[in-house]
């Protein structure tokens, strides 16, 4: 199952320089890599868990059903987890457990030694130059083992090739077993099956992990310092060089970590929220919705989103130019594993995305994802119902609080629900209305907002005489709705609506203006279709315009495609 893959433009901050230091999370859905030629990679909600990866200024580059202008890694199998470093990505493959590294370049090449290409891994964390992975199967009830590492470095012609050296080799670490792992730039950590976290590496001394004895259930490392969440309390502890160490917030318990050059991200256990701390724009970071998984690079950190596995990102500093083109697809909320989801955590059921042929997410029907039960919403929304073993919390929109147990809640702060079903009443009105005929006789059902009536409603980690006459004023309409943005903001840049969307629809970037502070329609090709006529209506030059009969026609289609969200 794969949505559109028109291009979001996010923006990054263009600091990199070759000597750029970078941050590396847990493995996870999503993880990216770092330095001059990073890009992002995730795992798709298709249920079979195949790999989609974007990069700067382009589409996505690695997916089954891209389009054919999208660049393409010459080949990468479907993964169970995957990880990050600089310039390539390493993952377990989803059928066999064995580990895989690619790079930025596309060349295909797999940068694991031949020795350990054979070999089942449990857990594998990529640092800046080199990849440490726990022995054992992926899938196995027994996620713990001894650890194998070796490096990744420059090969020439910027491209990179798989080293095994002893850099990375410690006696004493050898006779550890381990749960977990995480990677840094010259260390690595892992936590002992027996409770605590040992580093090693020739870097491992400057990080400052001694006699550490706590169990940590996820750990994060980011430039010189390592980040972790305590097993039992939930929140974060972290380690590292004095000017190097970002100051984690106090008394807030965390479900998941991702470290980037000089901050940490990490999504909150009470209402699934992102928060960062370190050198950051904190009001870039999205507050509007919680996120099932998050992964950073060096300056961008994107999310899945939980309410509708779609992806948001948020950068370093929040005025930076555009440069990463996410695609417009659902992403696996978690990593498939087997057995019973354990207690605060909840079995993510497929069913819920509304796909008749998507019983599962993951490639065996066995395995399940279990995601991180939620205990309370973020503002805006209030707690209509608690999670239970096979559905996380359910958060519902203060604009549709209607008794006393949410209007305390909702009292606090509450912000207005946009909903699209407006937008496609909007569309069979004009359209309808405009062209004289009536309207589509569509079958109501449980997805869609749309009325079955035989004619037109009356109108006046004169208003249809105006919309008669006036396109280009109905362009800039379906342009507000769109985009959530108003004609002239000054706030933005540029400040006119039309400038700042015309070149993007042209560009074939059409999903760059969609509000994306906004839960996504299920079919969202309708959005990118409006956004189509939107730009036809406003063209500069008044005979390259539509006349609103045309624009009707064109409306009644998109109905007939299926308006339904």
């Amino acid at each position: 199952m794969h949505f559109l893959t028109s291009s979001l433009l996010f923006s990054l901050l263009l600091l990199l320089s070759p000597s750029a230091v970078s941050g590396f999370g847990s493995m996870g859905p999503i993880s990216a890599s770092f330095g001059l030629n990073s890009f992002f990679c995730a795992i798709d909600a298709s249920g079979k868990q195949d790999v989609v990866c974007w990069a700067k200024n382009t589409s996505s580059i690695s997916s089954p059903s891209s389009s054919s202008n999208s660049a393409y890694f010459s080949s990468i199998p479907a993964m169970a987890a995957l990880c990050g470093g600089e310039g390539f990505l390493c993952g377990i493959l989803a059928n066999t457990s064995q580990p895989f590294c690619w790079a930025s370049n596309g060349s295909g090449t797999d940068l694991v030694p031949s020795v350990l290409k054979s070999t089942a891994y449990s857990h594998i964390a990529a640092g800046k130059n080199h990849v440490c992975a726990i022995r054992g199967s992926y899938y196995s009830d027994h996620d713990s083992g001894t650890v194998d590492c070796w490096e990744i470095v420059s090969s020439g012609n910027n491209s990179l090739k798989s080293v095994q050296s002893n850099v990375f080799y410690d006696e004493n670490v050898s006779n550890h077993v381990f749960e977990n792992v995480v990677s840094g730039e010259g260390f690595s950590c892992g936590g002992v099956r027996e409770g605590g976290v040992v580093c090693w590496g020739p870097e491992s001394g400057s990080v400052g992990v001694f006699n550490v004895t706590e169990s940590f259930k996820v750990l994060a490392s980011g430039t010189g310092s390592l980040c972790g969440i305590l097993e039992v309390s939930g929140e974060v502890r972290c380690w590292g060089k004095n000017d190097s160490i970002p100051i984690p917030p106090a008394g807030i318990r965390f479900v998941s970590l991702s470290a980037g050059a000089n901050h940490f991200c990490g999504i909150r256990e009470d209402n699934h929220g992102a928060e960062c701390w370190g050198s950051y724009n904190f009001s870039s970071v999205p507050k509007s919705s919680g996120f099932v998984a998050i992964a950073s690079s060096d300056f961008t950190t994107c999310g899945i989103r939980e309410n509708d596995l779609v992806l948001d990102c948020w950068f370093a500093n929040a005025s930076s130019r555009p440069d990463y083109d996410p695609p417009l697809e659902l992403f696996s909320p978690g990593l498939c594993s087997p057995g019973p989801c354990r207690v605060g955590e909840f079995a993510f059921n497929a069913s819920i995305l509304n796909e008749p042929d998507l019983p599962s997410l993951c490639v065996r029907k066995d395995l399940k994802i279990c995601s991180p039960c939620g205990s309370n919403c973020s503002a805006g929304f209030f707690l209509s119902s608690p999670c239970t073993q096979n559905a996380d919390r359910v958060c519902t929109a203060c604009s549709l609080c209607q008794n006393s147990s949410c209007r305390e809640v909702c009292g606090l702060k509450s912000y207005p629900e946009k909903h699209w079903h407006k937008l496609s009443k909007l569309v069979i009105i004009i359209g309808c209305s405009a062209s004289g005929k009536p309207e589509l006789d569509t079958d109501a059902t449980a997805d869609s907002f749309l009325p079955s009536v035989a004619s037109c409603p009356g109108m006046a980690q004169d208003h249809i005489g105006e919309m008669k006459s006036d396109v280009y004023n109905f362009g800039i309409g379906l342009l507000e709705i769109l985009s959530g943005r108003k004609a002239f903001d000054r706030e933005y840049t540029p400040p006119g609506i039309v400038e700042w969307a015309l070149p993007l629809i042209k560009q074939g970037k059409a999903a760059a203006i969609i509000d994306r502070n906004v839960v996504l329609p299920r079919n969202v090709e309708p959005l990118l279709k409006l956004a189509d006529i939107a730009e036809l209506a406003i063209r500069e030059n008044p005979s390259e315009r539509p006349t609103m009969s045309v624009v009707a026609t064109w409306l009644e289609q998109i109905v007939k495609d299926g308006l339904i969200f």
